[in-house]
């Protein structure tokens, strides 16, 4: 009978420790709601403001994710990079990204100009044009990636990567790039432009809170609390 008894409250315990932690889960998932709904709203409300100049100051400037930016200076044709396996409309394609040397400035800033469809040759890369002489453009700033989950450190073969961290990009660079890509945006929103680029970036920037996705797994959390505490309540009973 002790023996049972025993059983019984070790089954409490656990129940217990089961509310705890799924309340606790509960918990964090709710404060990533907040967060991410808040850096949502933030990245919301700066797409509609005045776009900042970047310059030779740029590298000082805070600059948020998605508030828009206009730049002018010559594209550098030898940093072209091709970020590979990037899907448009079903379609296997790259994003094109080119250093932009920023007027009166040693400043550089890479451009991520757009997709555009891959060969029917994997060893052959797309013809893209690129512009002599000065260039003006508007987009939206991002921060390069940073956590990327994959097997190794595969290292870019040539002109193609898989990846564009900013550590990586100054050391084969050797350029003094600014703390941010930008998404080039002049033109339609989603149309073909006269370089053969698609600039659609409504893939990269979600149109949907991520706050809600949180929500629900905070009321998940909480179910599975509940739960739990049916199993408790029938542990207690029984010791």
């Amino acid at each position: 009978m002790t023996f049972l008894r025993q059983t019984q409250f070790k089954r409490l315990v656990i129940g217990l420790a089961l509310i705890a932690a799924c309340l606790g889960m509960a918990r964090l998932q709710w404060w990533r709601a907040e967060t991410r709904g808040a850096t949502f709203e933030h990245q919301q409300a700066s797409v509609h403001q005045l776009p900042i100049s970047l310059n030779a100051a740029g590298r000082d400037a805070d600059v948020p994710s998605w508030h828009p930016v206009a730049a002018q200076g010559v594209w550098l044709p030898d940093s072209i990079i091709y970020l590979d396996n990037k899907i448009y409309q079903q379609r296997v394609g790259y994003q094109v990204l080119t250093a932009l040397q920023l007027d009166g400035s040693p400043l550089v800033v890479l451009v991520n100009r757009g997709w555009v469809a891959a060969p029917r040759l994997r060893s052959d890369l797309p013809v893209v044009a690129t512009p002599s002489g000065q260039v003006s453009l508007v987009g939206f700033a991002r921060k390069y990636e940073e956590k990327v989950f994959e097997f190794g450190q595969p290292e870019p073969e040539g002109s193609v990567w898989q990846h564009v961290r900013e550590p990586d990009y100054r050391q084969r660079s050797g350029l003094d790039v600014l703390p941010f890509i930008v998404l080039q945006s002049d033109g339609s929103p989603a149309g073909l432009m006269a370089d053969g680029l698609v600039r659609d970036w409504r893939d990269v920037r979600s149109p949907d809170n991520p706050a809600w996705r949180h929500i629900g797994y905070a009321i998940m959390w909480v179910v599975f609390a509940l739960m739990a505490t049916g199993y408790s309540l029938i542990a207690w009973k029984r010791v």
